[in-house]
């Protein structure tokens, strides 16, 4: 029976999440009530608040799992060349997700969340490395808003490269400069 539940919970939060996305896209994220959401979605407005506490909760329930889906296909340690392509292949694979949160109709909070569990993430990597002359907390905003920039620029500009040839430019202008990596 907890199987039955889970997967019935499972399947609203995605059908709750697919709903903001596709909404979002079309209004912008700040226009996008709850209402809305639920009836783009097709579940009761009182069964939102089951789930979330509000649509920023949504976003950011979406987001962890997002970062938890890359960490896993990218790994737990330090960044690699291969990681770029990896990373680059996600976004093409999940843009009506990444246009919500880095396209032009957002709300400026999701960018500088995103930035934050970036900068967090960096910072992790970064906490055994005493060589630097730069201090990581610096590093690791650099790097979370370098990756930010160029994941949007190649949505911006209707990802005119290929996964693969994003992933090679992000180690050209993003690991080996900041992280030293390979």
């Amino acid at each position: 029976m907890t199987e039955k539940v889970d997967r019935r919970i499972r399947r609203t939060q995605k059908l709750l999440a697919e709903a903001l996305v596709a909404l979002a896209r079309k209004q912008g994220y700040d226009a996008v009530t709850i209402r809305d959401i639920t009836e783009y979605a097709d579940v009761s407005y009182s069964t939102f608040f089951r789930h979330y506490a509000d649509k920023d909760a949504l976003l950011m329930d979406m987001i962890q799992n997002t970062v938890v889906e890359l960490r896993t296909l990218i790994g737990e340690n330090r960044p690699s060349s291969d990681s770029g392509k990896v990373l680059f292949e996600h976004v093409a694979d999940n843009q009506p997700l990444y246009r919500v949160l880095l396209g032009g109709h957002n709300s400026s909070a999701i960018v500088q969340r995103l930035q934050e569990i970036i900068f967090d993430i960096i910072m992790a990597f970064e906490a055994n490395n005493a060589d630097s002359t730069i201090p990581r907390e610096i590093k690791a905003n650099h790097v979370a808003t370098a990756i930010l920039a160029l994941l949007k620029w190649w949505l911006d500009h209707d990802t005119p490269y290929s996964p693969e040839r994003m992933g090679e430019i992000y180690a050209a202008l993003i690991l080996r400069p900041a992280l030293g990596k390979a």
